[in-house]
């Protein structure tokens, strides 16, 4: 028994701190269905990568059905295209149309839920975090993988994914005001990888391997959500209905925790 002093101070501002994960970025939506249907709604929301690109629909509004729908149709080629190698292989312009149309051409300030994406300045070695402007541009900025996706210059900046640095925004979602943070976490470590087959999965192999290295931020989290995704690509898209099912998983596991901890 817990006497009333004894019991943790309920938080007063939950945040939601969503990784890149390149094609698993998709189990993010399970996770938030899950949280949905409990009545745990965050306060604040930082996103790396595809994190931040599904975090900035859900800030801004678009129902997680509606997500859920676009997440079934996506592949590379709605994405992005192949353009004229210089700093990029790809040009994700695509990405950010699209979420220009989700979202209605909503900014930042527009959102329902404050949101923050976090890029990284390829010049400079620096996190940016991103919260002021169109919400398109800066999922394109955060999810520009370097070398495979064309960089997005930014004033004196040039902007790239955001996994290079900080692939689980902990500390952002912190300086957003949040005194509890959920983070989901779609890179667990420990798996060896079939070889490359193309230029792509080089890239994106390697984009792993940084994006773990950057994962230090999850060990400050509150309630940390890792899916058990391992065995599947972070380049297919095939794999979308069992990436979602594997987000709500990890997250129905998670909460009894968070429901004791968040005195729901």
């Amino acid at each position: 028994m817990r006497w009333p002093w004894q019991r943790r101070r309920r938080p007063k501002c939950v945040g939601l701190a969503l990784s890149g994960g390149a094609a698993r970025g998709v189990a993010h939506v399970g996770v938030l269905e899950v949280l949905e249907e409990a009545g745990i709604r965050p306060d604040v929301v930082a996103g790396t990568s595809a994190g931040a690109l599904v975090a900035a629909l859900y800030c801004a509004g678009v129902p997680i059905a509606d997500i859920k729908a676009e997440a079934l149709e996506l592949k590379w080629s709605r994405i992005g295209r192949v353009t004229r190698p210089r700093l990029g292989w790809f040009d994700i312009s695509r990405l950010e149309q699209r979420v220009n149309e989700m979202t209605g051409g909503c900014t930042f300030a527009g959102c329902s839920v404050p949101f923050a994406a976090v890029a990284a300045d390829i010049l400079s070695g620096e996190v940016v975090v991103l919260s002021d402007g169109p919400l398109s541009a800066a999922v394109r900025a955060s999810c520009s993988l370097p070398g495979l996706f064309t960089p997005v210059p930014q004033g004196e900046r040039l902007l790239v994914d955001g996994g290079l640095l900080n692939n689980v925004p902990v500390s952002v979602a912190r300086d957003m005001g949040a005194d509890y943070v959920i983070a989901v976490d779609l890179f667990p470590s420990g798996h060896r990888f079939k070889p490359p087959r193309h230029l792509a999965e080089m890239a994106m192999l390697a984009y792993y391997h940084m994006a773990i290295q950057a994962h230090r931020e999850r060990a400050e989290a509150d309630c940390l959500i890792m899916p058990e995704i391992n065995h599947l690509s972070i380049m297919d898209f095939s794999h979308t209905p069992e990436l979602i099912a594997k987000g709500r998983q990890a997250a129905e596991e998670a909460l009894p925790h968070l429901l004791q901890d968040l005195g729901l």
